[in-house]
């Protein structure tokens, strides 16, 4: 969104310059005026100049992209940090391995007492869905534990699609 802003602020910054530089007087003699009400209005200029400058410095020491939600357990050797990508491809792999699973995403949130996985996914249309659900669940959890070491406090499993696999036509 602020990208967006920026971006809009130039180009009428640069649509300003290239008026005057064709020799459009208004563009000129609005921003003479602008520059007089600036040097007659103290305190209004010192607080836009203020304005402005925290703005600036805000931009400048902002964290820079979106930080990776990462999940910190203890070895006997120290920290381990695990990101969520990392956990999502464990999920990922495990769930492929259930019979009956045509697809998953998943996605992560933590409590107090553990992981919280949320699986949505896609099951194959002979499948039972409770059971195949429950498997789902079981070794989700197993595998996030055996893995990362990091407690798993409850997997929730949201059953997008259970369609019948149509097989493709051949002409």
């Amino acid at each position: 969104m602020l990208g967006y802003v920026i971006g809009a602020l130039l180009v009428l910054i640069a649509a300003w310059i290239f008026a005057i530089a064709t020799g459009w007087i208004w563009p000129y003699a609005v921003l003479v005026e602008g520059l007089d009400w600036l040097k007659y209005n103290t305190w209004e200029s010192a607080a836009a100049a203020l304005v402005l400058l925290l703005a600036g410095l805000l931009l400048f020491f902002r964290p820079r992209g979106v930080p990776a939600m990462v999940f910190n357990t203890l070895s006997s050797h120290g920290e381990v940090r695990v990101t969520q990508e990392a956990i999502q491809e464990i999920i990922s792999q495990g769930a492929q391995s259930v019979q009956g699973v045509r697809s998953v995403s998943s996605s992560l949130k933590p409590r107090e007492d553990g992981l919280e996985i949320t699986v949505v996914s896609q099951f194959n249309p002979e499948v039972v869905i409770p059971a195949t659900a429950a498997e789902l669940q079981l070794r989700v959890k197993e595998d996030v534990e055996h893995y990362t070491g990091i407690r798993v406090a409850e997997v929730k499993v949201l059953v997008r699609s259970h369609e019948n696999m149509r097989p493709a036509r051949v002409k």
